[in-house]
């Protein structure tokens, strides 16, 4: 998305004015519903992500396909078949090609996530700024829904537990009001001053310095994120929200908002694979087989653990779990020297 995705395959792609962005959109959907109702027998259900009224012109053109169990269609042979584009480029399920000089932006998406897509992609950078206040209560926001990132015993994301894809309810947890939302923005402002009115606003979380280096990354290269920041700025927007640093401090809120995502029942869950997890990784790990074969490391070492647990299969926790030190460094060590085949 952005306008530039097919340059590396030398095809460079110009802006549109806001008619000529609504005449290829019309004939885009015009074509891709012919296509599906003659080959298919299918009335396939597109939309046009909006942006606001008065934009002048436009970089590329976002078009949601709704997608149903009974589609069964290779997306990349259609495009290339119904609009013979120079060139197409396909990133995590975007399909990116060229269109009477324009970039078009093809984007399945399942039925059961449609309207939750079509909400959260509308009105760039309203989703990228919404993410970023559920982000400081442990939560995802994205085209899928509203999510709750559950960390393992490391501290790493390991489950993201799904809480709703009801947009109201999204918003309305965040302190944003979907009944503005409805009707839409005429201006780049107007979107601005949307997000800065959620109750959670926080001027200071959006800035750079405070993004995390991936998150900072994919930002330097969105325009309308950096206006954001400029208006923030220059209108002298300091709001601030004192977040908890522990996010679990949420947990009671978060489960009360969405009752039906048995939440606490599956955190309990996660915690009991966790605890098991580490029993297993205090008795079975690398530094254990190093004491034992102190010239293994690095790669081999890796390659060694990958075969032992293959060996295993499907047994491997209750082995390690039922065995005592001794049993293990026997098994390992005949899987190792090829004894056990």
């Amino acid at each position: 998305m952005g306008g530039k995705a097919l340059n590396k395959y030398g095809v460079f792609t110009e802006r549109k004015n806001t008619d000529e962005f609504l005449i290829i959109g019309e004939s885009i959907q015009e074509v891709l519903q012919y296509y599906f109702l003659r080959e298919h027998k299918i009335l396939l259900e597109t939309h046009v992500v909006r942006c606001y009224r008065t934009k002048a012109d436009h970089g590329d053109l976002d078009l949601l396909v709704k997608i149903t169990p009974e589609m069964n269609v290779n997306y990349r042979l259609v495009i290339d078949l119904m609009f013979l584009p120079k060139a197409i480029n396909s990133n995590g399920g975007v399909y990116s090609f060229d269109y009477q000089g324009f970039q078009v932006d093809f984007i399945p998406i399942p039925e059961h996530k449609w309207e939750t897509a079509k909400i959260y992609y509308s009105y760039d950078p309203l989703g990228n700024i919404m993410g970023k206040t559920y982000h400081k209560f442990g939560l995802s926001y994205g085209w899928e829904g509203l999510f709750y990132k559950y960390r393992n015993a490391h501290g790493t994301n390991s489950e993201n537990i799904l809480l709703t894809n009801d947009a109201r309810r999204i918003f309305e947890f965040g302190g944003y009001d979907y009944d503005r939302y409805l009707k839409g923005f005429d201006t780049l402002e107007e979107i601005f001053k949307f997000c800065i009115n959620s109750k959670y606003f926080d001027a200071e979380m959006f800035q750079m310095e405070n993004l995390k280096s991936i998150d900072k990354k994919r930002n330097r290269k969105r325009g309308s994120y950096h206006l954001f920041l400029n208006y923030i700025k220059d209108n002298g927007i300091t709001t601030k929200y004192a977040f908890e640093e522990n996010k679990d401090t949420y947990l009671t809120a978060i489960e009360t908002a969405f009752p039906e995502s048995d939440l606490g029942f599956k955190i309990i869950g996660l915690r009991q694979i966790d605890k098991v997890n580490n029993f297993i990784a205090q008795k079975f790990n690398g530094d254990l087989v190093m004491l034992w074969l102190p010239d293994l490391q690095g790669k081999e070492l890796g390659t060694a653990i990958g075969k032992f647990k293959k060996d295993l299969g499907d047994s491997y926790n209750e082995f390690i779990i039922n065995s005592d030190y001794e049993t293990i460094r026997e098994r390992f060590m005949k899987v190792y020297n090829g004894e056990n085949q």
